[in-house]
């Protein structure tokens, strides 16, 4: 089922072959080294949608959030969002467009006021495609993951309800 669709892409409810397919060609070039998963310490609600490409139905990436909190209110709550695109879709304004398009989803259909994003302060594309999606700069993330064994800097974007 499309969830949302604009200027070629789409975000669709994904299949379990959807998702295999995708993480079986996804490189992860700035993704955090493999460890023990904390899935039993915090229960963290995943949620995922596929990015396809309307005009050949190829399947992009995966576009996903969970909450985040802030404090005890629906008010102190916000969506962190994050994107895996295959290499092959990469370079041609898909991830700013599947950000945008999930960002006015989440703000459509759900309270929360505000969305934000992180990206490794090395992965310059990302940080270009959360500007062009329409996300702040916030700040810097002093060593919030590790990669090839070394503590990594992180950068935060946000946009607010009220920013659109």
């Amino acid at each position: 089922m499309t969830l949302v669709e604009r200027d070629g892409v789409a975000l669709v409810e994904p299949t379990q072959e959807d998702v295999d397919y995708v993480r079986e060609r996804y490189n992860g070039d700035f993704e955090p080294d493999d460890g023990e998963r904390v899935h039993d310490l915090v229960k963290v609600q995943i949620h995922r949608l596929l990015v396809v490409d309307t005009a050949t139905r190829d399947r992009l990436g995966l576009v996903s959030w969970h909450a985040v909190m802030y404090g005890p209110t629906v008010g102190c709550v916000a969506w962190n969002i994050g994107i895996g695109l295959l290499p092959s879709a990469r370079g041609r304004g898909v991830g700013s467009l599947s950000q945008r398009l999930l960002v006015e989803h989440l703000f459509a259909t759900t309270p929360y006021g505000r969305i934000e994003a992180g990206t490794d302060v090395e992965n310059i594309a990302e940080q270009r495609a959360l500007e062009k999606a329409g996300l702040l700069r916030e700040g810097l993330i002093r060593g919030a993951h590790t990669r090839g064994g070394v503590r990594k800097d992180m950068v935060m974007y946000g946009v607010l309800r009220t920013d659109l």
